[in-house]
Order: structure tokens, then C-alpha cells, then sequence
């Protein structure tokens, strides 16, 4: 009998080895609403919302967030790739799971007592493994500096970086260049394989172009590489080191360095015909007076042959006042970079690429906001002017704009409001903008959650729950969204000058970036303002989500990137309520019960800011 079971048993093993070489490949776990009626045909037990099948990640990313919905009966398990992860209790889950570079797959499990299933989902880290350099010196020729063509002045130094085979020694040389031969690289020891090193241009260096070429000594088994650099530096000529080109999009902010993104200067304004002295990066580095420059990408730029630069007059300043503002108008021969910034007691206005201030002053005295004007010379080409505003005077806002050749800055005054007995709304004006805007295939427009709610149907549904509330207590309610209908940020910024805003306050639901834990700490609400006179709001609306809201306490923050938040005509805030990725609190945004304490802190944070 026992043999008879063991021959039994050995023909069972042999079956099963036999079927799972045929076994179909795994399915692709469908994502909402995209794949909804796909999902629905397959009764899709598992669905992963983020992140998206084939996604293109990061160089160099490790690890990233997972998430979506197990729709078995519960209580059931979730593993991916190995790593149990817990479930909520409709079934949905987040996890930030370990990545490797090139084509991934996702293996994820679910189990419950009548079941097992299984899904997949495929990614991209984009990158070469440091692994791939350990047998013998190499570079990844990808990450290599310079990728594009690089401009510079004399006195101008030259960061230097290259990736490869980790422990080498590794020098760069630019033979072109006044003692730039053999400069030492040495590895960064938190980026094992990526060696740095610097190189300042000689001031009397000559007008050159450069090859860049890195060399490797002392790779495993004593190897040896060579990479050369696939674009040039070139050193510009000291005695004519400007080019020029006209700002495309006028009042474009500036980055401080040539990132793809972020390092913005937060009060620099460009406009008009600009001094070009440098190349990075696809990005033009922007002359901004003798001791300041920045830098703008190239297509908002159109370059300027044969252009003359003419000196440029300060002619004329002159005031205008309303019962809405007060209005100040520079005339000049053509626009130039501007850089403003507000105080709680005055707003700094600097001009550059001024030659020349005639001193004519027309100002008008019965602004109540504004009680002086003076002026200073700091730079070369520069006129820096400080408007001082009136004792206890409440500044509720600026605008500026170019009309050809006069620049105009607009100072609101507080509006005015007719008081109403149990109405403490009464007269505002309050834009309430539902944030971003209908696409339900991803890339997604905002934040998606763990089972497919989207941020713009969160967003619509926060800003319908609070708009009656707001109308009871006499506000005039404006939505940027009505519905279905898509607006962009200029839209919504269009919208609200055209409707006569007193507020903006902007509803939103936080993400991270993939490559971040979002299980890291805890997550939960956040308030954004840009300027002074945007603090009391975004503080009163703070306070009340601290009274109100049973999330993290993620902040009241001053934000000069986002783009609500720096719409600097009123009071303007941006109002993380929730982290949409995380199951839990996806959930309190589905519904009007979970949105209430939302809700309660928004209302009551703009009642007691009007107070």
C-alpha cells in the first residue's frame, strides 16, 4: 500500500511539473477607471492603480510606491514579489516595494480561504545597474558631463561628473583650456561609481572649445577606460561676452541653476530683450545686473542677431488711484527683467537694465494704501525702488503686467463689504477651485487612489459639500469647475480676475513622487500660500484643519513654485486635504461623511479670516 502511494504520488509531482511549463502567462492587473469595463468583463481580482502598466521610473530609483485594490472576499493576504503587504478593509493597499534597473515585473499574490490569484504589472527603470561595471573599468557613456553643448565666461568653474566602475581613480582633461590636463575626479561616497570634480576657467583664458575626456586607472584587475564627453565646452570671449535674445513668454520666472526643474527664484519677473552669457543644459544663462545671473530654457527664448543694445531710460513715474487700487506706471524705452517682492509694510520693486532714471514723479496722494516712494541705486544698470505703505493699511494683493513699454503694478485695496446681521460673508466674492480637471486614462490629470477615485472628482465633490455653506452666510460662491469641464491654471486664473475674486482658495489631495515611502511618516493635510498678504488666510484655514481634521499635521508652508498660490491679486491658497494614495484616507474623500471635518475647517477658516 505505501509503495502504491509513493508511484501515485511521484505520477502527481510529474503532472504538475509538466502542466506549469504550459501555464499561461500571468495577467496584467487592470487599473480604474481607464480599464473599468475590462475589469468588470475579467472580474478582475486584483486591480493596481499606480503605478501604470509599462511606466517609464527614474533613473536610478530603487524603490517605489505600489498601489491599488484586492477584491477578494476578506479576510485575505496580499504579497509582491515576496513582501507581504496588509490590506484595508475594502480590500485596497500601498506599498513601496524594492525596483531594479531595466525591464520589472511586479508578481503580486492574493490569497483567501476559497482562493489564490495572481497579477502582474510592468515597469521601466531607466539607468545601467552599477553591477554592469564590476568586472573591469568602464563608464555609462549616458551619464557623462556635458550631454549638450556648454558656454561659459573666464572665472567660470565647471562641475565635472562622470559614472562608472566603482573604486578607480578617475581624471577628466580639457586640453583646450589653460591647465586642463589630469584633474583629479573623486567618487562620491554616498553614489558609489560617481566620481566629481571641478575646474575653474582661467580669467585670461582665451576664446576656446573644449572635448571633455575622462580616463580610468586602476579598475578591477588593474583596467583601464576612456570616455569622451558627447557635446563641448566652450569658453566665450571676455571683451564681447553677451549674446541676445527676446523673452517669448513675458514674466517668466528664472531658475537659479540649470535643472529641469525647481531651483526657481521667487521674485524674478523676466521680460523684454535680455543679455545671454551663458549655455547649460539646453538653458541660457541670464545676465541679471553685476553680481546676479540666472537661468531660463531655450525655447522660451528667441535669439537676437546683429541686436544693438541702446541705453535705456527711466523717463517717468506716475500714480493713479481708485476705490479698487492704486496704480503706479514706469514708462520706459522697452521692457526689462523685474524683480518685486512684499513686506508687511512696504513692497520692494527693482528694475534692471536701466541706464538711465530721469527722476519724474507724478504720485497722487490720496492713496490709502501708500504713504511714500523712494529709490536707490544697488548695481550696474540697476533701480531699486521701496514703496511704503500707511500705518495699519492692508494690503490685499498686486498685479503687474507690460503695456509695450510702461510697466504697471496695481496695489488692491481691501475690498469694500456691506455688513449683514448673521451674515458674516456678506459681499465676499470667493472663488472655490475644484483642482485639476476630467482624464480618465492615465497619466492621469491629479492624483488617483487606491480604487480608482480620481482627484478631480474628490476635488468637485469637497468643493460642492462647502459651496452652500459658504452661500448661507452671504458669500457670492464662484467655481472654477463646473461638472465635467476642464480648465487650465491660467484658466482658473482668467476665471477669477474676470469674476472680481476677493479670495482663491484652491481644494487639492496629495501624491508623492514614486520614488518616496509614502509609509515613511505620516501623511495627511497641508496649507500653501506665497505672499504676506495671502499668511492670515492660509493661517486661519490652518488653525481650523489643526482643530478639525484627525490627519497629520503636515504643515502650513510658504510655496513660491505652485502656481495658485503665487496669483498674487488677492488672497490665494492652495489646500491639501487628504493623501488620496493612502487607502484610508482615499476613503473619507468618497464620501460626505468623511469629507465633513474637511468641510467644518475650511468653512470656519475663512469665517474667522473675514472676521
Amino acid at each position: 500500500m505505501k509503495r502504491t502511494l509513493f508511484f501515485v504520488f511521484s505520477l502527481f509531482l510529474l503532472n504538475i511539473s509538466s502542466f506549469s511549463d504550459e501555464l499561461p502567462t500571468l495577467p496584467v492587473a487592470p487599473y480604474l477607471p481607464a480599464q473599468l469595463q475590462e475589469a468588470t468583463e475579467q472580474n478582475a481580482p486584483i486591480t493596481v492603480q499606480y503605478p501604470y502598466e509599462n511606466l517609464t521610473l527614474p533613473r536610478g530609483a530603487t524603490q517605489i510606491f505600489i498601489f491599488g485594490q484586492v477584491n477578494l472576499k476578506l479576510p485575505a493576504t496580499l504579497d509582491i514579489n515576496g513582501q507581504d503587504v496588509p490590506l484595508y478593509k475594502n480590500g485596497a493597499f500601498v506599498a513601496f516595494v524594492p525596483v531594479e534597473t531595466g525591464d520589472f515585473t511586479f508578481t503580486l499574490t492574493a490569497k483567501n480561504k476559497d482562493a489564490t490569484v495572481q497579477a502582474v504589472r510592468h515597469v521601466k527603470v531607466l539607468g545601467t545597474d552599477i553591477k554592469d561595471f564590476s568586472q573591469e573599468a568602464a563608464f555609462d557613456e549616458d551619464q557623462v558631463f556635458p550631454q549638450h553643448d556648454v558656454e561659459l565666461l573666464p572665472g567660470d568653474t565647471i562641475n565635472l561628473y562622470v559614472r562608472g566602475t566603482p573604486g578607480a581613480s578617475v581624471y577628466a582633461q580639457l586640453s583646450s583650456f589653460k591647465h586642463g590636463k589630469d584633474i583629479l575626479l573623486q567618487e562620491d561616497p554616498s553614489q558609489p561609481g560617481t566620481y566629481r570634480g571641478t575646474y575653474v576657467i582661467e580669467e585670461d583664458q582665451k576664446h576656446k572649445t573644449s572635448k571633455v575626456i575622462y580616463k580610468m586607472k586602476e579598475g578591477p584587475n588593474d583596467t583601464k577606460a576612456k570616455v569622451t564627453a558627447p557635446a563641448k565646452i566652450t569658453v566665450r570671449d571676455n571683451q564681447t561676452p553677451f549674446t541676445y535674445a527676446e523673452i517669448n513668454l513675458p514674466g517668466v520666472k528664472l531658475r537659479k541653476r540649470p535643472t529641469a526643474s525647481g531651483n526657481l527664484y521667487p521674485d524674478y519677473r523676466a521680460y523684454g530683450p535680455v543679455r545671454i552669457s551663458g549655455q547649460m543644459a539646453n538653458q541660457s544663462r541670464i545676465w541679471i545686473d553685476g553680481k546676479q545671473t540666472a537661468w531660463l530654457e531655450n525655447n522660451r527664448l528667441t535669439p537676437l542677431k546683429d541686436y544693438e543694445e541702446t541705453p535705456n531710460t527711466l523717463s517717468f513715474i506716475r500714480t493713479d488711484t481708485s476705490d479698487e487700487r492704486t496704480r503706479f506706471i514706469f514708462t520706459l524705452d522697452r521692457p526689462v527683467p523685474i524683480q518685486i517682492h512684499e513686506y508687511k509694510d512696504r513692497v520692494e520693486l527693482t528694475l534692471h537694465y536701466i541706464d538711465e532714471f530721469e527722476q519724474n514723479f507724478s504720485l497722487d496722494d490720496t492713496s490709502p494704501l501708500v504713504s511714500n516712494i523712494q529709490w536707490t541705486q544697488r548695481e550696474e544698470k540697476t533701480v531699486a525702488f521701496r514703496i511704503l505703505l500707511r500705518k495699519k493699511a492692508n494690503l490685499w494683493g498686486y498685479a503687474y503686467r507690460f503695456e509695450e513699454n510702461e510697466l504697471i503694478l496695481d496695489l488692491m485695496h481691501e475690498p469694500t463689504r456691506v455688513k449683514q446681521t448673521g451674515k458674516p460673508l456678506a459681499g465676499a466674492r470667493i472663488v472655490l477651485d475644484a483642482g485639476h480637471s476630467p482624464k480618465r486614462t492615465p497619466p492621469y490629470d491629479g492624483a488617483v487612489g487606491p480604487t480608482g477615485y480620481l482627484e478631480y472628482q474628490a476635488t468637485y465633490a469637497l468643493a460642492q459639500d462647502l459651496k452652500p455653506l459658504l452661500e448661507q452666510a452671504g458669500a457670492t460662491v464662484l467655481l472654477t469647475r463646473d461638472g465635467e469641464n476642464k480648465m487650465s491654471l491660467q484658466d482658473r486664473y482668467d476665471f477669477a480676475k474676470d469674476q472680481q475674486a476677493h479670495i482663491f482658495i484652491s481644494l487639492h489631495y496629495n501624491a508623492l513622487a514614486e520614488t518616496q515611502d509614502p509609509l515613511a511618516k505620516p501623511r495627511g493635510f497641508t496649507v500653501y500660500y506665497a505672499y504676506p498678504h495671502s499668511f492670515d488666510l492660509a493661517e486661519k484655514v490652518y488653525k481650523a484643519f489643526v482643530k478639525h481634521v484627525p490627519l497629520a499635521d503636515n504643515g502650513l508652508l510658504a510655496n513660491t513654485v505652485l502656481f495658485i498660490p503665487r496669483m498674487s491679486d488677492y488672497p490665494s491658497i492652495l489646500v491639501e486635504n487628504a493623501f488620496l494614495i493612502l487607502p484610508e484616507q482615499e476613503e473619507l474623500a468618497k464620501t460626505q461623511e468623511g469629507r465633513a471635518s474637511f468641510v467644518k475647517a475650511l468653512y470656519e477658516g475663512i469665517v474667522n479670516f473675514y472676521k
